[in-house]
């Protein structure tokens, strides 16, 4: 793990030393994903969006949350589980931000570029929580499934309250929020955390699931 953790603060650092003009905007182009770019062929960008990060703040928050859950789920079901929860959630985080985008583009509105690795933090999070769905996380005083739940309903109610994806009253709801100085969140990629929090879950309960023996 502390070779992604490696990995992921090398990348960062590129991109910030990369000329402010052209040089950065590269790296968005390339390897940041949209529906565009799928289009044109870079299906690299399915897994390559996560080594990018918006800014140091946003690298911090994925990397202590990769160190906090990954390490504990490493321990729990071992490097292998562990490397394949990270590919499946950026994936299924992808996929969703991906089907998010071509109803954006259809409805006029323009893309912006998908990068971090949230989507595989999410997964080692709700593999975590299946794991263990009675234990607290952490400093938090509720239990794995409580948090678990929160956070779904959380996630999904932001992605579907998007003003861009047009769904009668959630969207008028999502417009009520950006009046009030809360366009910012719309600017986070709930999808991408939806998807790999379903893929992370559902990965872990069919990891644990008991071996029928005949």
């Amino acid at each position: 793990m502390n070779g992604l953790l490696l990995l992921l603060f090398s990348f960062h650092l590129l991109l910030i030393l990369a000329p402010i003009s052209d040089g950065r905007f590269w790296w968005y182009e390339h390897l940041g994903l949209s529906w565009g770019g799928i289009l044109h062929g870079k299906v690299w960008q399915l897994l390559s969006y996560a080594f990018l990060h918006a800014d140091w703040f946003h690298l911090l928050v994925n990397l202590c949350m990769l160190w906090f859950v990954g390490a504990r789920v490493l321990t729990i079901l071992g490097r292998k589980i562990f490397y394949e929860l990270v590919i499946t959630g950026v994936l299924a985080g992808a996929v969703l931000h991906l089907i998010t985008s071509i109803v954006l583009r259809a409805r006029g509105y323009n893309e912006s570029y998908l990068v971090g690795i949230s989507g595989a933090c999410f997964a080692l999070l709700f593999a975590l929580i299946a794991i263990s769905p009675h234990a607290r996380m952490g400093f938090i005083p509720v239990s794995g499934k409580n948090l678990g739940l929160g956070v779904v309903i959380a996630e999904a109610m932001m992605w579907l309250m998007r003003p861009g994806l047009g769904l009668p009253v959630l969207a008028a709801l999502g417009e009520q929020m950006v009046l009030l100085g809360g366009g910012a969140l719309f600017e986070i990629s709930h999808a991408c955390h939806l998807g790999g929090a379903l893929a992370g879950w559902g990965m872990a309960r069919r990891v644990l699931a008991p071996i029928n023996i005949r």
